[in-house]
């Protein structure tokens, strides 16, 4: 029983294991982002609220229906007073007009018949409605673009350390190789000591980018929502670059921005805001309809039953409210112009993202056919000098140089790729071509 508890126990704790630590490729990460961002959750929370608006918009139109139910407990008599002497009676007399229970119930019914300010209202919620749409999807993009940079730049930092983990490797054989030399007479203790410098060297290297890994990967892990020490690694390839975009047309480009598009709704939205401000100087009209019940009894019953109903309408015309009124068409026109301006300054700006973006692209571009042929000759290089070092044709001091210059050419490799990538991924997002 004891081995059977035991067995269980380690296959608990593999399982566990195994849902805490996980390793995220470039398409797992996006969809982690995409599911548990709590930037994108709070983005989200606004296109719940824009419906919850277009609802109280719409409601200005429906009819309200309130009802209304009350009970008195009459605690004393009333009594009205009459002079029936002229009717040949004994002087005044006085009748009891209340009962000890009053019973009253209503229901009243009110529907809006015409107001410029409710039809524009609902209009200006359906804008808004769209506007926010635009504005979720131009903050996905922004948040899905971070990603893709961040994942890359995690696995750049990777690629670091394992650059960094070689050249220790090696610095470390080396210095063994030497020390075996060095007892057998073939080689002096300065040479020695100049392989184990160049060890010691590398160690703290090798520590201080595995260091900036790690931090790489907690804000991962933060940024996808996963739990602390759930992410372990990351895999992928930095040599798998897209092939250079081909040039757009900008109305093409413009009509898949979500943030210019957006702008465009605001407009809209504002052009709305005018004209219901307008609005506000035509008359209001609406309708209302109301039952009234009441009853009263000196038992608790319906009794002396009273039943009443009643149509209407109702006209507000407004006739002077002291220039508040047309101040607020002005300051409804002022914001109207400055969205127009917005949307003027936003193409502008726009346009000079993308030629930007494609300078930077098409310089990443060409340093990185340059950079892999230096990466192919440092790479030799470093070759030679390791054999001629072996055979004694070669100083530790040559072959530290060639080894470094070879850990630059593919550290200098990873970076201008890295670069394109950036680029790349800022001309998807200038471009709206940012997939949901």
């Amino acid at each position: 029983m004891r081995k059977i508890f035991v067995v269980l126990f380690c296959l608990i704790l593999s399982v566990t294991y195994q849902t805490r630590s996980e390793t995220y490729d470039y398409s797992h990460f996006l969809e982690q982002v995409k599911k548990n961002n709590k930037d994108l959750k709070i983005a989200h929370k606004e296109l719940e609220l824009a419906k919850a608006t277009k609802k109280d918009a719409v409601s200005g139109a429906l009819p309200s229906v309130t009802a209304s139910a009350g009970y008195n407990r009459n605690l004393s008599s009333l009594y009205m007073f009459a002079d029936l002497s002229a009717m040949g009676g004994e002087g005044t007399s006085k009748f009891k007009i209340n009962k000890n229970n009053e019973y009253r119930f209503a229901v009243n019914v009110n529907q809006t018949l015409f107001s410029g300010s409710v039809f524009y209202a609902i209009r200006a919620a359906n804008e808004y409605n769209k506007l926010t749409g635009f504005v979720y999807d131009a903050s996905f993009d922004e948040i899905i673009t971070y990603a893709k940079k961040a994942f890359y730049q995690t696995l750049l930092l990777k690629h670091i350390w394992e650059i960094s983990q070689e050249s220790e490797k090696n610095a470390f054989e080396n210095y063994s190789e030497m020390q075996n030399a060095f007892e057998n007479g073939l080689v002096s203790e300065f040479t020695l000591l100049q392989a184990e410098v160049r060890y010691r060297d590398m160690i703290p290297q090798t520590s201080e980018a595995k260091r900036n890994y790690n931090i790489a990967l907690l804000n991962l892990e933060d940024f996808a929502g996963a739990k602390t020490g759930e992410l372990t690694t990351v895999e992928g390839s930095l040599e798998k670059i897209p092939d250079m975009p081909q040039e757009l047309k900008m109305n093409d480009i413009l009509n898949k921005r979500p943030d210019y598009n957006a702008m465009m709704w605001e407009e809209k939205l504002r052009t709305t805001g005018v004209k219901a401000q307008n609005a506000e100087h035509f008359p209001k009209l609406s309708g209302y309809f109301t039952y009234a019940f009441s009853s009263q009894s000196d038992q608790f019953k319906f009794e002396d039953e009273n039943n009443s109903y009643m149509v209407g309408l109702n006209l507000t015309v407004p006739i002077f409210s002291g220039g508040a009124t047309s101040a607020k068409v002005q300051q409804a026109k002022i914001e109207l112009s400055k969205t127009q301006l917005s949307i003027e300054k936003k193409r502008d700006e726009i346009d000079l993202e993308l030629k930007n973006i494609i300078l930077r692209l098409k310089e990443a571009y060409k340093r990185i056919e340059s950079a892999k042929v230096t990466l192919k000759t440092a790479k030799k290089a470093f070759s030679i000098a390791e054999s001629t070092s072996k055979a004694g044709l070669t100083t530790q001091l040559e072959l530290k140089d060639s080894r470094v210059v070879m850990d630059q050419a593919q550290l200098k490799y990873f970076v201008v790729i890295f670069e394109y990538l950036n680029a790349y991924f800022d001309w998807e997002k200038a471009t709206g071509k940012i997939e949901s």
